[in-house]
């Protein structure tokens, strides 16, 4: 998903998040890898990720995906 997609998903899971006590991340390029990598480090149960910046974060050794239970893929 592009950037903007990313934005969207978590703006419209942050209502459902809230109410069930999940912390979500969002991780898109053109942003601070920085930034995102600490907040993921610091755990979040659901990943809104653009597949670049995912990669990205995964071959900087930033994010295992050894414990997902739930992926969803949207290839739009």
């Amino acid at each position: 998903p592009t950037r903007e997609l990313a934005q969207q998903v978590t703006e419209a899971l942050a209502p459902y998040a809230g109410v069930l006590n999940l912390r979500i991340t969002t991780v898109v390029g053109g942003m601070s890898i920085t930034r995102q990598s600490n907040q993921v480090r610091r755990g979040t149960e659901v990943l809104v990720a653009t597949p670049g910046r995912l990669d990205d974060l995964i071959q900087r050794g930033d994010v295992f995906l050894d414990d997902v239970a739930i992926t969803v893929l949207d290839e739009a």
